[in-house]
């Protein structure tokens, strides 16, 4: 057995616990590192349910037509839902249709023409031939709500909801609602879209306020909004109704949208927007990706 280094016996002991400390703190420090990481990873994901915690995170940006949209990611692709995530949106907006057998698919036009070249609609094509379409000159093809939650669940993306058909089908609305809970985003999804059966079947998801909500908030009443969103136009917004709406418990997300805008002028009109907005105190815009760099050079 090979003997200590020769050091007086006090000395020896003294090496070895000085060792043992460092390896002990080195451990620690590295646990304490990968904790922090976990809770950091974990806090990014946009918790509806508390308030407190999503307005420290302010403002929130919600990215429209499904994530930042390039030549290469269209509107809804899975790539555009990676570069949402890789530019620091948030959330991001997911247009909703149902296939003819029923599965809900991420796409936004009313037809297939313009974004893939195709003749019909969604509704014409079951989803296995849905998933070999691809968008125009790109790689990227058209998916299911079920392959994009998976991927804003792993990206730590949350959802809004723009449901393009299916809104009075019970077991189709209980499908959208199962995946949201198996992707465990049900603290991480509204959706600007609703019926009776909507906000029957879908339990974990936050709505805009109903038609009478809105109707005594106008009137200058009381009225209890926790639990919902305001979503609409700049203009359909005065400064004064930001602070009253989230003194009722609602959240405020504006739209800043391209098509809202004249072409000439456009990002002018929607930096006077933001500006003012911002400055009211909203909780975050669903914006388009085109329009980020206005809201963080402010």
């Amino acid at each position: 057995m090979p003997s200590l280094p020769c050091y007086p016996k006090n000395e020896c002991w003294q090496n070895i616990m000085n060792s043992m400390r460092k390896n002990y703190l080195l451990l620690s420090a590295l646990y304490l590192l990968a904790t922090l990481l976990t809770v950091q990873g974990a806090d990014s994901l946009v918790d509806l349910s508390e308030p407190a915690q999503l307005r420290l995170q302010r403002p929130i940006l919600i990215a429209h037509r499904g994530g930042v949209v390039t030549a290469t990611a269209p509107e809804c692709s899975l790539a555009a839902i990676k570069l949402a995530a890789k530019n620091g949106f948030s959330m991001v907006e997911l247009d909703i249709q149902r296939s003819q057998d029923g599965v809900a698919i991420v796409f936004h036009d009313e037809t297939l023409k313009r974004a893939c070249g195709l003749k019909g609609k969604i509704a014409d094509y079951p989803a296995a031939k849905l998933s070999e379409i691809l968008y125009s000159g790109t790689k990227q093809k058209v998916v299911n709500f079920n392959q994009a939650l998976a991927l804003c669940s792993e990206l730590r993306l949350g959802v809004m909801l723009d449901l393009k058909s299916g809104l009075e089908d019970e077991a189709f609305l209980e499908l959208i609602d199962q995946d949201i809970i198996r992707h465990k985003l049900s603290k991480a999804v509204l959706s600007i879209s609703s019926t009776p059966q909507a906000r029957t079947s879908l339990k974990h998801v936050m709505f805009k306020p109903t038609a009478e909500q809105m109707t005594l908030f106008r009137r200058g009443e009381k009225v209890e909004l926790k639990g919902t969103f305001w979503f609409g136009l700049p203009k359909a917004l005065p400064t004064k109704d930001v602070s009253r709406l989230q003194a009722m418990g609602a959240y405020v997300f504006p739209a800043i949208n391209t098509f809202r805008y004249p072409k000439k002028g456009d990002r002018e009109l929607a930096g006077k927007d933001i500006e003012r907005l911002r400055s009211a105190g909203v909780d975050g815009f669903q914006i388009d990706s085109v329009y980020a760099d206005l809201l963080k050079a402010r």
